[in-house]
């Protein structure tokens, strides 16, 4: 399933709507150095954050739209480096990730049982199935704060055996949304703090 940035953008305008910019008040208190280390990144386009949230890994995860109503993910620490930016344009696995993720598991009986749905766990298989190769770990993972009841999201951080660290954004129902290698700040803009 396709989910271009555009229908994505303004259904997540409508989803701020009146609570919205509450939300992306409170969040400012917290992450004000990542919020607006990833508005001077976006450049000269205005920037609307929607919401941030605690990464884990010493940084924030800010959600932003601009003014043609596409979504934005960016990954800033508390010093405003930023390390991942990303416009969220559609389903990096192109509707396929349900394969990669929906194992069925066989009962005593002989018949197929479906697994248990952990919507976290769905988008961590769907983060895993998108990195190529074995032996990539999750190293940290949670809820990504966009809080839309019709389609949760969740971010996950992976490591691979080689020590590259990526941050991916996917959804409860196997869609990626962003995928980005983290090591050293992207130079976007300048450094704020």
């Amino acid at each position: 399933m396709h989910v271009g940035a555009l229908s994505l953008g303004a259904g997540l305008c409508a989803l701020v709507g009146i609570n919205g910019f509450a939300a992306a008040a409170d969040a400012t208190i917290g992450h004000d150095v990542a919020l607006q280390a990833c508005s001077v990144a976006h450049g000269e386009e205005v920037a609307v954050p929607i919401t941030a949230i605690a990464a884990g890994r010493g940084g924030s995860l800010v959600w932003l739209t601009d003014s043609n109503a596409n979504l934005w993910l960016c990954s800033a620490d508390a010093g405003g480096q930023v390390y991942a930016f990303s416009m969220i344009f559609s389903d990096l696995l192109e509707g396929a990730g349900g394969q990669f993720v929906l194992p069925v598991h066989i009962g005593g009986d002989g018949t197929a049982v479906p697994p248990p749905h952990d919507p976290l766990h769905i988008a961590e298989l769907a983060c895993q199935a998108y990195l190529p190769g074995d032996g990539d770990k999750v190293v940290g993972k949670g809820a990504d704060g966009l809080n839309a009841d019709w389609l949760p999201g969740y971010f996950v951080f992976i490591e691979t055996d080689a020590g590259e660290t990526y941050l991916c954004d996917a959804t409860a129902d196997a869609q990626v949304w962003a995928f980005a290698k983290i090591g050293a700040p992207l130079g976007l803009g300048n450094p704020v703090g």
